[in-house]
């Protein structure tokens, strides 16, 4: 299940995008923490399936893939923002594999983190939060 997820995102170039939202995405010093109530709407207008987690203080989707279920989630703490995901075989939960989008930039490109200053793009307001948004999905939906 991992080497057919890394090949898909080899293809669409994740590595790439993602240095380059990493990159063009680094102000620490200005970054804006933005709450349920900000980013709602902005989430939900890429994908209405997006459900907010209060516990977690995250959004998370699930979906199926064959006989694979998928957890998606949107975190966003201090300007940070963060894509995890969670894959599954259904009836297997013990077998899972886990991650977020810099975990498999790194797994992609060795040279990852000597690429970027830090491992996620940080938002300094709600515009780069759906710019950011933006790149993130316009890759998936490729």
């Amino acid at each position: 299940m991992k080497e057919l997820i890394i090949e898909i995102l080899k293809e669409i170039e994740l590595d790439k995008e993602y240095v380059k939202l990493c990159q063009n995405f680094t102000d620490f010093d200005c970054s804006i923490n933005l709450n349920k109530t900000e980013v709602a709407p902005i989430i939900k207008s890429f994908d209405s399936d997006f459900n907010y987690i209060p516990k977690d203080k995250t959004f998370l989707k699930e979906t199926f893939f064959k006989e694979y279920s998928i957890r998606f989630f949107i975190g966003f703490k201090n300007g940070i923002i963060g894509f995890g995901f969670l894959v599954w075989k259904e009836g297997d939960i013990n077998k899972f594999y886990k991650g977020n989008l810099h975990t498999l930039s790194k797994e992609i490109d060795s040279e990852f983190e000597k690429k970027v200053k830090y491992n996620f793009p940080i938002a300094t307001s709600l515009v780069d939060f759906e710019q950011i948004l933006t790149k993130i999905f316009s890759l998936f939906r490729a």
